[in-house]
C-alpha cells in the first residue's frame, strides 16, 4: 500500500479543478493520495473502495466519477475497476533510478485487458517510458524499458488487429441475409433444383428472405449517433463494441434512439463549452455508453 502522495501547490488554482464541484475536488484529492494507489497513478479502484472510505453512496460516487473524468482528470474503465490520473506522475516526479525502476515494473504489470478497454492509457505510458528513457539506468532500467516499449508495440499491433475485425464484421453485416423455409409447397420455379433432389420425401418450396431484424433498422440511428459523437484527439472507440452496446441498451428498453442522441448532442454541447472538443479530456464512446449516469446528465456547464 502507498504510503502518501504529494500534490503541486498549482491543484487548487488550475482551470481543470476550479471548475469542479467540491464533491469532484474532494475525489480528486483522495485519489491522488489514496493509500490504495501506486506511484504512476494507474491502479485498481472499485467503486466500492471510494463509497467507503469517504463515507459516500454510490450515485454520489458516479456522479463524481463522470465530472473528473469529463474534466480530463481521470480516465476510468468500467469492466476492470481501473482508473489512471494522467498527470499524477508530474504530481509526483521521481528523484532516483531506484524510483524509476519500480514505476517500469509497475508499468510492465499493468493487465492487457486495461490497456484494450482503455487505450488512452496507451500515451500516459508512452511519456513515462520516455521520460524514463532520459535517465543513465542499471541493466534493470535497460531490460525494464524494453519490455515496456514491447508491450507499447503489441498494443498497437493489437489495435490494428481489432480495428481489422471491426471492418469485417461491418462487412459482415452489410452482406449477411437470413432465410427461412416458406410455408407454401409451391413446386421450384424453372432451372431451380431444391438442396434435396434425388429425395423421396416431399420437397421444399422456394425459400424467402427474412425480413430485417431490428439491429439493422437501428443501423441508421446508430451511424447518426456515431457521427456526431464528440471529436477528440486519438481514437474515439471500437465502433463494433460501441454499436453492441447501443442496440443493448435500446433492446433492454431503457433508451430510445431518440433519447441517445439528445443526451449525446448535450455532451457535445458541453464539450466545446468547456474547450475539451479535440482533446484527450473527451470520453471515448464505450465507457461512455457504459455508464448509465452519462445518459440522463443533462450536461450543464459549472461555472
Amino acid at each position: 500500500m502507498k504510503g502518501f502522495g504529494k500534490v503541486s501547490g498549482q491543484f487548487w488554482i488550475s482551470d481543470d479543478i476550479q471548475s469542479l464541484s467540491d464533491k469532484a475536488k474532494l475525489l480528486a484529492l483522495y485519489l491522488l493520495t489514496t493509500g490504495h494507489g501506486n506511484l504512476i497513478g494507474i491502479f485498481r479502484m472499485p467503486k466500492g473502495y471510494i463509497a467507503a472510505d469517504l463515507n459516500w453512496d454510490e450515485p454520489s460516487v458516479e456522479r463524481a466519477i463522470t465530472e473528473l473524468t469529463t474534466s480530463g482528470f481521470l480516465l476510468a474503465s468500467e469492466h476492470c475497476h481501473y482508473i489512471c490520473i494522467p498527470q499524477f506522475m508530474e504530481h509526483n516526479p521521481v528523484d532516483n533510478i531506484t524510483q524509476i525502476d519500480a514505476r517500469l515494473k509497475l508499468l510492465v504489470r499493468l493487465p492487457e485487458s486495461l490497456l484494450e478497454d482503455l487505450p488512452e492509457v496507451t500515451s500516459v505510458i508512452q511519456r513515462a517510458v520516455s521520460k524514463a528513457s532520459d535517465y543513465r539506468g542499471s541493466k534493470q532500467t535497460d531490460v525494464l524499458l524494453k519490455t515496456a516499449r514491447e508491450m507499447l508495440g503489441k498494443c498497437s499491433a493489437e489495435s490494428r488487429l481489432e480495428n481489422k475485425r471491426n471492418r469485417e464484421e461491418e462487412n459482415k453485416r452489410n452482406i449477411y441475409k437470413t432465410y427461412v423455409q416458406s410455408d407454401d409447397r409451391t413446386p421450384p420455379r424453372t432451372g431451380e433444383v431444391p438442396s434435396s433432389a434425388g429425395s423421396t420425401t416431399e420437397q421444399p418450396g422456394p425459400v424467402t428472405q427474412k425480413p430485417a431484424e431490428k439491429p439493422d433498422e437501428l443501423s441508421a440511428d446508430f451511424e447518426q449517433w456515431w457521427t456526431n459523437f464528440p471529436k477528440r484527439e486519438g481514437k474515439k472507440g471500437y465502433k463494433q463494441k460501441t454499436f453492441n452496446k447501443y442496440r443493448r441498451l435500446i433492446r433492454q428498453g431503457g433508451f430510445t434512439p431518440e433519447q441517445l442522441l439528445t443526451n449525446l448532442m448535450a455532451y457535445r454541447r458541453y464539450c466545446d463549452e468547456t474547450g475539451t472538443t479535440g482533446t484527450q479530456y473527451v470520453m471515448t464512446t464505450e465507457p461512455y455508453l457504459n455508464n448509465t449516469d452519462n445518459l440522463t446528465n443533462l450536461w450543464t456547464v459549472l461555472h
